[in-house]
């Protein structure tokens, strides 16, 4: 995301960010910040233990709620004029030969897709609960099935996580 991932600290992220945080959670074991469309998850194994980055999501599906997008990602991409095309998206993937691959999901209104090297989640609007069929909902990086899952060891190994 503009360079900014999940091994950056809640400080750095909110450095490059700014600190206008759009929603905060903090728990004991979880923090979470969402800056507008962007959203940071980190957790630790207790109070004394730093924050170690969880994953990152991009709530796509707030564009066509007005919510305005982070002025980093304005900079970098010019204005937002609203829900993103999934057809659009999976068009210039697969021109960059990235493979995504569907993946079965438990909610008959969403669609999910998985991209094997990075370990990322798109889903899909299918249903009209979730907003226009078709569009983008939301992307999350680094998402695993579970913690044990195969896609986390292997995440871990790669990563030395």
């Amino acid at each position: 995301m503009l360079g900014a991932d999940v091994t950056w600290s809640p400080e750095r992220v909110v450095s490059f960010f700014g600190d206008d945080v759009s929603g905060e959670n903090r728990h004991r074991h979880v923090l979470w910040y969402g800056f507008g469309l962007v959203e940071f998850s980190w957790e630790r194994a207790s109070r004394d233990r730093p924050w170690s980055g969880h994953h990152l999501s991009v709530q796509a599906h707030r564009l066509t709620h007005g919510v305005t997008p982070e002025p980093a990602l304005v900079e970098r991409y010019g204005p937002f004029s609203g829900p993103v095309a999934f057809d659009d998206v999976a068009a210039e993937l697969e021109r960059r030969g990235v493979e995504l691959v569907e993946r079965a999901g438990t909610d008959a209104d969403i669609r999910e897709y998985w991209q094997p090297k990075s370990f990322t989640s798109v889903l899909v609007v299918v249903g009209a609960d979730y907003g226009n069929p078709g569009d983008v909902y939301s992307l999350s990086s680094p998402m695993f099935v579970t913690p044990e899952s195969r896609e986390s060891e292997l995440f871990r190994t790669l990563h030395g996580a």
